[in-house]
């Protein structure tokens, strides 16, 4: 068959890939033969007059667009006095929304179509499933928005784009193009770490997302410039996990477009994968804990080598006085965990000198990274205890104790004799600075804190 009838088979093929339709349930709804279909779209056989009718009814497009090159879906849709598609409906919003913004914003028909229209057009061309995911347009509330965009929500993960994770189409404040971003909300960021070191912990959380899932090669793209001064914007930029660029001038066709939309979708369901139950703000603790030099029980050895990495001046040490507790962190299991920082196990070893505060005495070795004697962190009032102690932290140098690798394994696994000494030693040694930071505990809950067998006291 000649070129022509190849480039017909190949608009048969977009067409049909476009609604997200196979080749038999197709071939069912024109009331045409599954193997003649099949041959059209191959090049083996020309797409005749009576076929052509019922796919340009079927799919709602002129017959134009099946013999001509240039024409893409959107423009060969019939309706053609309003924006059917994704790729129209985003030019209206390039080409108009500098000389709208100039207008005021209430009662404006054209942020009517950001916030309404947009979203219809949108949905209907993106086959978006409402009942899973909620569409928002936003041209700004009460005043018009220096970054207009489009978002798409997961309901089980984030209705907001403040919070959690979504889709989002950004737009450039000078309209020179726009993004289609994979992004997180920069609000629970802020009021943690406030905004300067907020935006380090939100882009440190979009590095690890990239690197615990797959990323499709077109949205490679890792950090957006909206060409603004907004501070929304910057959230925005720092949010960004990954995406792709369209630039005002050459826009993709329509196939593309909602092609790239699908893909990046299939990645955003990664993250909510990922999730397991969790909701946004539990992920973001669990992946910054090591960022924040904090460990759960089951990272023991990448805490102890931490702790005897960190440089730290004993003298550095927070004023010691009671400190509400942490928030327990829930891990990929779903259980939850009480973290334990590095820096302080650093500073209780600092304050012991990295010596053995049952017996200054006991040998130990040189660690080969930090080149100080080898010593080992305890939480005399084991984390495990948290619930007991519902008003303090734990986690505080004051309940930390330096034991050597050999003391360490033998309070915990000891035989009773041997570990009641210890307890009853190191108790006498740290009872005071235990109550200075709120830890009040007596030798009988330590007895029972690490099982220690009644027949033994």
């Amino acid at each position: 068959m000649d070129s022509e009838t190849n480039e017909v088979g190949m608009k048969v093929q977009k067409l049909r890939e476009y609604y997200s339709i196979n080749l038999r349930d197709l071939a069912q709804a024109i009331g045409v033969r599954h193997v003649m279909l099949n041959k059209i779209e191959n090049g083996t056989q020309r797409l005749d007059l009576e076929t052509l009718t019922k796919l340009s009814n079927h799919f709602s497009v002129s017959a134009e667009y099946f013999v001509n090159p240039n024409l893409s879906i959107p423009q060969a849709t019939k309706n053609v006095n309003e924006p059917s598609s994704c790729v129209t409906a985003f030019k209206r919003i390039l080409d108009n929304y500098s000389t709208e913004k100039e207008k005021p914003l209430k009662d404006n028909s054209f942020a009517e179509f950001v916030r309404n229209d947009v979203v219809k057009i949108l949905n209907n061309a993106l086959d978006i499933d409402s009942s899973r995911y909620k569409v928002i347009g936003s041209p700004g509330k009460g005043l018009w928005a220096k970054v207009p965009w489009v978002g798409f929500f997961d309901r089980n993960v984030t209705l907001s784009a403040q919070y959690g994770y979504y889709m989002v189409y950004l737009f450039r404040e000078d309209m020179s193009g726009f993004y289609l971003s994979l992004n997180q909300g920069y609000t629970y960021f802020r009021n943690k770490y406030k905004d300067k070191e907020g935006r380090q912990k939100i882009q440190k959380t979009a590095e690890i997302i990239r690197s615990r899932i797959e990323i499709p090669s077109q949205f490679q793209l890792t950090t957006i410039d909206l060409r603004s001064e907004a501070s929304l914007a910057f959230g925005y930029e720092a949010g960004h996990i990954c995406g792709k660029y369209y630039d005002a001038s050459s826009l993709p066709d329509e196939f593309e477009m909602i092609n790239d939309f699908r893909s990046l979708l299939e990645t955003y369901n990664k993250i909510v994968v990922l999730l397991n139950g969790r909701n946004a703000e539990e992920l973001n603790d669990y992946l910054l804990l090591e960022d924040d030099l904090e460990f759960l029980e089951t990272d023991e050895e990448s805490f102890q080598k931490l702790a005897n990495e960190l440089k730290v001046d004993f003298s550095d040490e927070p004023k010691e006085e009671p400190r509400p507790p942490k928030t327990v962190v829930t891990d990929n299991l779903g259980k939850t965990r009480y973290p334990r920082s590095a820096k302080e196990a650093a500073l209780a070893l600092a304050r012991a000198n990295y010596t053995c505060e049952l017996d200054e005495n006991h040998e130990t070795f040189l660690s080969k990274s930090s080149g100080q004697k080898y010593a080992e962190a305890h939480h005399f009032v084991g984390i495990s205890n948290h619930p007991k102690f519902p008003e303090v932290d734990l986690d505080r140098a004051a309940n930390i104790v330096c034991l050597c690798p050999n003391c360490h394994r033998k309070i915990h696994y000891g035989e009773d004799e041997v570990r009641l000494p210890m307890i009853e030693s190191l108790f006498a040694k740290v009872k005071e600075r235990l109550e200075q930071v709120g830890i009040e505990v007596t030798l009988t809950q330590l007895k029972e804190f690490y099982n220690i067998s009644p027949k033994r006291t």
